[in-house]
């Protein structure tokens, strides 16, 4: 990618973007935000008419004119899509509506360098990349449907979600190569996941913050402002991830990564690597889910069972999928999905039966299983244990094996013992409480116990 097309993206997206927030910021008279809206509009407006100067650097790249044309209108329309979907969903509370500009705002913001390339020379890779990338939207966008309580999406978000995983399923089947020797993990494309997460995150906090914030009362608007920066960075973000990756990719040609090959005996599993891959993976899943739940429920808790930051389920999820698939990655997915279910829905007994709550409930999801596993979580569980199995967990494996074998049992007993202070006191101070168990109990006339049930973690 040339740098004038990297910069004509950025110029695009951004000017869209702050026009749209801004007429919205002017328009809302609830808002009284009239003037960081015309500030706003200002800066978009300055960045739309900077569209054609660069214009003249962007002709001198081998292209003809209504390509780039077409690619500027795509650039243009998509951030406006966003700015405005965004706006119906804060401002109007039309929630159906804006999500779905939103979403085609977002999936063509983020494809308009793939889409211009697939007019221009490989379509099969750049209709791959257009299948993975509308998936993993689609599923972000689902999941945050259907966790976000006041938005009251439940079944149509567990539709896209589901929709998203259909596409990430069909980009994962497509891109299988056959009697594979190595897989190759790319650095690169590990930094633009975690950079479009961080993206997407920003974004819906932004929504709830000023979705939840009572406009009316003068007090709150700064609490209106950090939501639409919030927003806005998020869209900024997301929107020039992927041009970013390309222009890296395609200037700095050389590969970042590391391969893995399939039948290496140097890439068996020890004990004491299965050991750190544990809390690895339970570390992971605390941030998940502290990050998940934070950012669409506006408020941060400590998730889970136990007082420290790890969520052992994830753990023990993740190391049986490791150990399981070690040799035989046949149907990872399907199977994945099905042994992580089950271990959840045996895990959610064991704990409830012992004391008396549950630290995560999917009773309004549809498709649930006495509200202890749905449909939307097995599905996201497959897909993660697809990727543990097939490149994260040898990654790790052979991250630990430089480590040497002492220092990895060093490691090792520091965490067990840790961990086994906190199960020993958590044993007597529960960590419960809203966000974080399902049931909280509450006196009603000094007497009567009440159960109120809302969404929990793991």
């Amino acid at each position: 990618m040339k740098k004038e097309t990297l910069i004509e993206i950025g110029l695009a997206n951004l000017g869209g973007l702050f026009l749209a927030i801004g007429l919205f910021m002017i328009f809302m008279n609830d808002w009284n935000l009239r003037t960081p809206g015309i500030v706003s509009t200002a800066f978009g407006v300055v960045n739309l008419i900077a569209l054609f100067p660069v214009r003249k650097k962007f002709d001198k790249v081998k292209i003809s004119r209504w390509k780039s044309t077409l690619a500027r209108f795509i650039m243009i329309v998509a951030a406006i899509a966003m700015g405005s979907g965004a706006s119906q969903m804060i401002a109007q509370k039309n929630m159906t509506f804006g999500l779905v500009i939103w979403i085609l705002g977002m999936i063509f913001s983020t494809l308009s360098y793939p889409i211009l390339e697939y007019v221009k020379k490989d379509k099969e890779k750049i209709a791959k990349t257009i299948v993975g990338t509308i998936g993993c939207i689609l599923l972000f966008v689902g999941m945050n449907m259907t966790f976000i309580g006041q938005w009251n999406l439940i079944y149509s978000g567990t539709i896209v979600g589901l929709a998203g995983v259909i596409f990430v399923t069909v980009f994962v089947y497509i891109n299988r190569k056959e009697n594979q020797e190595y897989y190759y993990i790319n650095i690169r494309f590990i930094a633009l996941v975690i950079i479009e997460i961080i993206g997407a995150f920003l974004t819906v906090f932004g929504v709830v913050k000023v979705s939840s914030t009572d406009i009316t009362i003068l007090e709150y608007h700064n609490t209106l402002i950090i939501g639409l920066i919030a927003c806005a960075i998020g869209f900024i973000i997301s929107a020039l991830s992927i041009p970013m990756y390309i222009f890296f990719s395609s200037n700095n040609p050389e590969k970042r990564g590391i391969q893995i090959y399939l039948k290496s005996k140097e890439h068996a599993y020890s004990a004491r690597n299965i050991i750190l891959m544990f809390f690895v993976y339970a570390l992971l899943g605390w941030i998940v889910e502290f990050s998940f739940y934070g950012v669409t429920n506006g408020i941060f808790v400590n998730r889970g069972f136990l007082h420290l930051p790890l969520l052992p389920i994830y753990g023990f999820g993740a190391v049986v999928v490791t150990i399981i698939f070690r040799k035989n990655q046949d149907n990872v997915f399907i199977k994945s999905a099905i042994i992580v279910s089950i271990l959840e829905y045996l895990t959610s007994v064991i704990l409830e039966k012992i004391y008396g709550f549950r630290w995560w409930d999917y009773s309004k999801n549809p498709w649930n299983i006495n509200g202890r596993i749905c449909l939307l979580n097995s599905l996201m569980f497959g897909l993660g244990g697809y990727a543990i199995a097939k490149f994260i967990s040898p990654y790790l494996n052979i991250k630990l094996n430089k480590k040497g074998p002492k220092k990895t049992w060093i490691i090792d007993t520091i965490l067990l013992v840790t961990i086994g202070i906190d199960f020993i006191y958590t044993l007597f101070n529960l960590n419960t409480g809203f966000g974080i168990t399902t049931t909280e109990t509450k006196k009603i006339d000094n007497s009567v116990n009440e159960i109120v049930f809302f969404d929990g973690g793991e």
